[in-house]
């Protein structure tokens, strides 16, 4: 988990129709999730041209900055990024061992 995936998940669970709940219901899940014996933090401390390096030439479109920034970071900190989206795995190219692509039927 890093700042950049904690605002995400904020969004995604306050948004109506989607997860629908408070901000102090959400943030009290953010709480949950740091006591899960899994659980890892990383601090936003890399700047965005460093981490997408190794993939610069693979990005195409603004609906990738973010998403970029995520992957270089799992790079760099040897983490593995969970994402339902298929196309982070082209963007990864040699780096696909870190994407793991969650499919929407679970």
């Amino acid at each position: 988990m890093c700042a950049l995936s904690e605002a995400g998940f904020m969004r995604y669970a306050t948004t109506a129709g989607m997860g629908g709940v408070s901000v102090s219901e959400a943030t009290v899940i953010l709480g949950k999730l740091a006591e899960h014996p899994g659980y890892s933090y990383c601090p936003l401390a890399h700047d965005w041209r460093t981490l997408t390096r190794p993939f610069f030439r693979r990005l195409h479109g603004h609906k990738q900055v973010t998403d970029a920034y995520l992957l270089g970071l799992a790079i760099v900190q040897g983490m593995v990024l969970v994402t339902f989206d298929r196309g982070l795995l082209h963007l990864a190219g040699e780096h696909s061992d870190r994407v793991r692509v969650l499919e929407d039927d679970f």
